[in-house]
C-alpha cells in the first residue's frame, strides 16, 4: 500500500514537472525580441536602461555573474573566454570602488532595430561624474539587450588605458569580435 502511494506520488510529480517544463518552453519560445522600433521601442529603451543598471549599479548587481548576461561577449550567443577572464580580474581588483558606483542613463537613441546609442553618466559615491563616461552603446543579442563590448572596453580604459592595446579589447576597438568568440 505504501509502495503504491509512493509510486503514485512520483508519477504525479513527474507528470507535473513535464507539464511545467513544456509550458515554460512554449512560453519562452513564444517571446519575441524587443526591437528598438515601432510598438516595442519604449520597452527596448527600458530594457537598455536595465542592462546599464545591471552593468554599473552595485545596488542592482553586486557580483560579476549577475552582470555578465547584460554585457556583450560575456554570455551566449557570442561568448569570449578571454574577455570574461579580464572582466573577472578587473571586477575583483576594483570591488571596493564598484561598491560605491551607480549609473545615470540620460538618453537612449535607437540606431537601428537592434542597436542603440546611450548617453550616460557614472555616479561615484552618490555624486554624478558628468562627462567622465565614454559614449555608450547597446545591442540586442537574441532576446536580451546588452551593453556593448566596446562600452565595456572604453570604461576599462578609464582606469587602464593599456587595456585597449592588447587582448580582446584591442580587437573590439578595431570593430571586430574577440577572436575566441565561440
Amino acid at each position: 500500500m505504501r509502495r503504491r502511494a509512493i509510486i503514485g506520488l512520483m508519477a504525479v510529480l513527474t507528470a507535473s514537472a513535464l507539464v511545467v517544463g513544456m509550458s515554460a518552453g512554449v512560453a519562452g519560445a513564444a517571446k519575441k525580441p524587443v526591437l528598438c522600433a515601432g510598438k516595442t521601442k519604449k520597452q527596448a529603451i527600458k530594457d537598455i536602461n536595465k542592462a546599464y543598471k545591471y552593468f554599473l549599479d552595485y545596488a542592482t548587481a553586486q557580483n560579476a555573474a549577475d552582470k555578465q548576461p547584460y554585457i556583450q561577449y560575456l554570455s551566449p550567443p557570442n561568448f569570449s573566454q578571454a574577455l570574461e577572464t579580464e572582466f573577472l580580474a578587473q571586477a575583483e581588483t576594483n570591488a571596493a570602488a564598484a561598491s560605491t558606483t551607480s549609473v545615470k542613463v540620460n538618453k537612449v537613441k535607437c540606431a537601428g532595430k537592434k542597436a542603440a546609442d546611450v548617453d550616460f553618466d557614472l555616479v561615484l559615491n552618490g555624486q554624478v561624474a558628468a562627462d567622465l563616461a565614454p559614449p555608450g552603446e547597446a545591442v540586442l543579442e537574441g532576446k536580451t539587450w546588452k551593453v556593448t563590448g566596446l562600452t565595456l572596453c572604453n570604461l576599462r580604459a578609464l582606469g587602464d588605458p593599456t587595456a585597449l592595446e592588447a587582448g580582446p579589447c584591442s580587437e573590439i576597438v578595431l570593430g571586430d569580435a574577440p577572436s575566441d568568440v565561440a
